[in-house]
């Protein structure tokens, strides 16, 4: 671990573990002037969240015992807003759901039977991305109570994340491994809660009559004729820690440069990665007709703004968050909308 440069951390964690039967929560504090503390705190059935912003933004969680397996085909609501890519950005995220009433000043659910799905890439870059993690998980919660959904489908940083891969963490969490002592792949395994939550998700979802995956459907992973229960078995076994063979397979339908989370040519020419040209509407409508729907929502590759593509087929979210104008789509009585975290709300555009 020393290996690890020792970064400031002014507040990072908590990483919650499970041992024999109990909790506890690691929390790694500091300042410019002297090196990192860490401290264990035993917790029963909630945990406290400081985030490292300027504001010191506080908040609880409560705990839950099990996270079953997300469902794969839901029924159109009346209202959803579609998320990608925040990329451990917290105060862009809350400013962007304040904006269009999904949650209130405290942080609570205010979306009533409303639905939020998160296309993927909530973590890497940002210095926020345990706290960003906690208040989906605690969302989550609150959405159910309140007869909503917060739909969260794992992106290609996840899928780092929880592999222990840290090309892109933001450099703060090198002195999160250091002052800990334990790997990027320890803080986020299965003894981890969050590392165990983030495992109970998809690559892949129905809302209505929208498929929603972060990076593409491939013509090669057509031609395995999966359903998403499928997809979603092969998701479970995926993510698990020590398994990276099934992850670095030429023919995973979830990995690979033509794979679920890391295809773009849905969105980009990438002939000159020598990964194909962008593809055709002929594709994009057997993706439809397999998975009987009306249009794709993907992420993973930027665009300046929330717009449509292939007339309306395909859908592209991913926008940058980070530079100070976040986006949202808007599905409200059948029809889409781009919003802003200054709560304008402009027609569905095309790219």
């Amino acid at each position: 671990m020393f290996e690890y440069q020792n970064i400031p951390v002014f507040h990072d964690g908590p990483y919650v573990f499970r041992n024999n039967g109990k909790r506890f929560a690691n929390y790694i504090t500091g300042d410019n002037n002297s090196s990192a503390k860490l401290s264990r705190v035993d917790i029963k059935n909630t945990v406290s969240v400081t985030v490292d912003n300027q504001f010191n933004t506080n908040f609880t969680v409560n705990l839950r015992n099990s996270y079953p397996r997300s469902e794969l085909d839901i029924p159109s609501p009346a209202r959803y807003l579609a998320i990608s890519d925040m990329e451990g950005n917290f105060d862009a995220m809350i400013n962007l759901l304040k904006s269009n009433g999904v949650i209130n000043d405290s942080l609570e659910w205010s979306f009533g039977s409303s639905h939020l799905v998160l296309i993927g890439d909530m973590v890497d870059r940002g210095k926020n991305v345990v706290p960003l993690l906690w208040l989906i998980y605690k969302l989550e919660a609150e959405a159910k109570s309140a007869g909503g959904y917060v739909h969260y489908i794992l992106g290609n940083h996840e899928r780092y994340l929880l592999d222990g891969r840290v090309k892109s963490a933001a450099k703060k969490y090198y002195g999160t491994f250091r002052t800990t002592g334990m790997s990027p792949r320890e803080l986020w395994s299965e003894d981890s809660e969050l590392g165990k939550w983030l495992r109970s998700k998809p690559v892949m979802l129905k809302v209505g009559s929208t498929l929603f995956v972060h990076g593409g459907v491939s013509p090669r992973a057509l031609t395995y004729n999966l359903s998403l229960e499928d997809i979603d078995a092969e998701a479970e076994r995926n993510f698990v820690i020590g398994d990276t063979v099934r992850r670095n397979i030429d023919n995973s339908i979830i990995h690979g440069s033509d794979g679920l989370l890391f295809y773009r040519n849905l969105a980009k020419d990438m002939s000159k990665y020598e990964l194909g040209d962008k593809v055709g509407v002929d594709h994009v409508d057997k993706v439809l007709s397999e998975f009987k729907v009306n249009r794709l929502a993907i992420g993973h590759t930027l665009v300046r703004n929330i717009g449509y593509d292939y007339g309306g087929k395909v859908i592209r979210v991913d926008v940058p968050h980070s530079e100070g104008t976040s986006e949202a789509l808007l599905m409200e009585n059948s029809s889409f909308w781009v919003v802003n975290n200054k709560g304008k709300k402009s027609p569905l555009g095309k790219l």
